[in-house]
């Protein structure tokens, strides 16, 4: 068995205080160094662009030092871009730049640049690897655990480098980081379990001639307390990097570690160089750890990351218009890369956050950028109803709307889809299983959290209907426990497509989760084998087929985190259905960062697939209302279009 480790720097740690970042050195980084200068460790150590700048701030005798490891190839560094940004949620023009930029800041520093990226906390997208290989890196180090979840591969794939896949066939070595494994020595030595008990847990991974990653995750937890849970225990008498020194030489005793790049080396076992998914419909970005550590906890909870996502996005928008060779706007890449950081995103201090909030708004406004609201009214005269549902047709699209259900979109025919209803709703008993004996509606909201009802929009309107030169709009107002909602649906005249919008107008942000958008695909006339999703997570679209899936990434992991799995959608669309009838789904305004959640359940007389798009989610980072209990008021929605046929594929 072959050991090697990779330790994680960083100075943006959510947790940490500015005032606190010499101590992290003194207490976390120069022990870290120790064990490669006097103990002669060949360990990997990762920093982001920021952090190299900091330390260098601060301490430059550690950058010296960590320079003459380097130079002595006694260490390696490993790259991860300028900021820690979570690559599936950031357009592709971010992640490009924050590897190129990242690139400069280690040249720069340290007088060279990475050849292996970490993948920064460890969320994937097949969309990522043309980034890493256009920056020139030759290996990532991604999680083992999640990313094999649902894959089926065969248990030798865990023990060598193989390749991860891109879109177009393209494809970059991996290192495999392994979630549990880390975690052991962290119990380690923080005195949670024996040496004994970790030797032995390692000795039952025993791989032959294959790898094994000693440790892949962070270093600031060591001899030092983030502070980010009250069930952190102190740190002891005994320093806990003499309890990992302890650990590594008992290791060393028995197997010999090893440089990171020294694993690409192995590319051409016959076990290894196999060319892999590392998502699955099921899992469209793999994270680090267990659960409760999902895409969510970056995209739409913390102290509203969805407002600050949104910004981000907009300044993104701006900066994509210009030349990045201007050294003016590169400072704006680099600005924007330092604001879209995940740390920003969790248990960042109130303090850090209100500084960077600050410099977000200042970024913001020099290159003109905001978030914009769409256009809504809710005029209109007041419909004649024969019955509960509504009827509007054009000549490119039909649909029927329940006005006793807060105008939910009971079908939805548009002319691509020769008579076909491709959404709406699937009433109360269509469904054989009695765990699927409910109204499964198109075009609605839910919250829901804790200490207050749940709240929808699934209400008796009064509807109102308007005429305009290129649609007709019927919209309508529901009162809530936290306010009320208004609603409006747009049905084109001269173009295949349907409008939903939404105005809220609440007490407060609301606690819990905000899902809004659901759209439910009407399967009884699809060929089951073909339906699919396809969505942009940090690059190029990228295609899941649900043939024979069941799963609901809306699912809570637990009473705290409200649920498990998410996609990225940064290029402001998700295509969903079948060779039949597929949709595009589009947020009217683009750079509204919401994130879609799809379920897929088979089922009987049709599979069940519908998709749902989340603006909040609840975790242990969120944050209600930071800085006052000001209103909620905001505007947004989506658009529907069927998407071509003969596209699917």
């Amino acid at each position: 068995m072959k050991l090697f480790a990779i330790f994680h720097l960083n100075m943006m740690f959510s947790s940490i205080p500015e005032e606190d970042r010499k101590q992290v050195i003194k207490s976390c980084y120069w022990p870290l160094l120790e064990l490669i200068d006097k103990y002669g460790f060949p360990l990997g150590i990762e920093a982001s662009g920021i952090t190299l700048e900091i330390i260098q701030s601060l301490d430059p005798k550690w950058i010296d030092k960590f320079c003459q490891l380097l130079h002595a190839k006694r260490s390696e560094y490993i790259g991860s871009g300028y900021a820690q940004i979570v690559g599936p949620l950031v357009p592709a023009s971010v992640n490009k730049a924050n590897l190129r930029i990242g690139h400069k800041v280690s040249e720069r520093i340290l007088g060279l640049r990475s050849d292996i990226a970490l993948v920064n906390e460890q969320a994937w997208s097949a969309g990522l690897v043309e980034h890493y290989l256009e920056a020139g890196y030759k290996g990532v180090f991604m999680d083992y655990d999640n990313s094999s979840r649902f894959a089926g591969w065969d248990e030798s794939i865990q023990h060598y480098p193989q390749k991860a896949l891109g879109l177009s066939g393209e494809s970059i070595p991996i290192l495999w980081n392994r979630s549990v494994v880390f975690q052991k020595l962290q119990r380690l030595a923080h005195a949670e379990i024996e040496l004994s008990e970790y030797l032995n847990y390692l000795e039952v991974l025993e791989t032959g001639d294959g790898w094994l990653p000693v440790y892949g995750n962070d270093a600031e937890i060591f001899d030092f307390r983030p502070g980010r849970y009250r069930s952190e225990v102190g740190v002891g008498s005994r320093s806990e990097w003499d309890f990992i020194k302890e650990a590594l030489t008992a290791l060393r005793d028995k197997h010999n570690f090893y440089l990171p790049s020294q694993v690409l080396n192995d590319l051409d076992h016959r076990l290894a160089g196999r060319k892999l998914k590392l998502c699955s419909a099921e899992q469209p970005v793999p994270v680090k750890k267990q659960q409760k550590y999902n895409l969510t906890r970056w995209a739409v909870s913390g102290k509203n990351d969805f407002r600050m996502n949104s910004l981000c996005r907009a300044i993104a928008a701006k900066l994509e218009k210009q030349d990045f060779l201007k050294a003016t706007i590169e400072e704006k890449w680099r600005e924007l890369c330092f604001c879209w950081a995940s740390d920003f995103r969790t248990h960042i201090t109130l303090n850090r956050f209100n500084k960077a909030e600050r410099r977000l708004f200042r970024l913001a406004e020099s290159v003109g950028a905001k978030i914009n609201e769409p256009a809504f009214d809710t005029k209109g005269e007041i419909a004649e109803l024969t019955s509960r549902l509504l009827s509007i047709k054009t000549d490119k699209v039909s649909v029927e709307l329940n006005t006793a259900k807060g105008l939910a979109i009971h079908k939805c025919f548009f002319a691509e889809h020769e008579g076909l209803p491709a959404f709406g709703t699937l009433e109360h008993g269509y469904f054989i299983d009695i765990g699927l004996g409910a109204d499964f509606f198109s075009g609605h909201i839910i919250i829901e959290g804790t200490g207050s009802p749940k709240e929808t929009d699934l209400s008796r309107v009064l509807p109102r209907v308007s005429e305009r030169d290129d649609f007709i709009q019927v919209s309508g107002k529901m009162e809530i426990h936290q306010g009320h909602i208004e609603k409006a649906v747009k049905v084109y005249k001269y173009k295949q497509q349907v409008d939903i919008l939404y105005r809220f107008q609440l007490t407060a942000m609301p606690q819990g989760y905000l899902r809004l958008g659901h759209i439910t695909l009407l399967t009884g006339h699809f060929n089951k084998d073909k339906l699919f999703y396809a969505v942009a997570s940090g690059g190029n679209r990228e295609r899941f087929s649900l043939k024979g899936k069941s799963f609901d990434h809306s699912n809570n992991v637990s009473f705290l985190v409200s649920s498990s799995h998410a996609a990225g959608m940064t290029d402001s669309s998700m295509i969903i259905g079948g060779e039949e009838a597929a949709l595009v789904i589009s947020p009217l305004i683009k750079e509204h960062a919401f994130i879609a959640m799809v379920t897929c359940r088979q089922a009987a007389p049709s599979p069940f697939v519908r998709v749902a798009f989340s603006m909040q989610e609840m975790d242990e980072t969120s944050v209600h209302n930071v800085g006052g209990s000001e209103q909620f008021i905001f505007t947004t929605g989506f658009s529907i279009k069927p998407y071509p046929k003969g596209r699917q594929q």
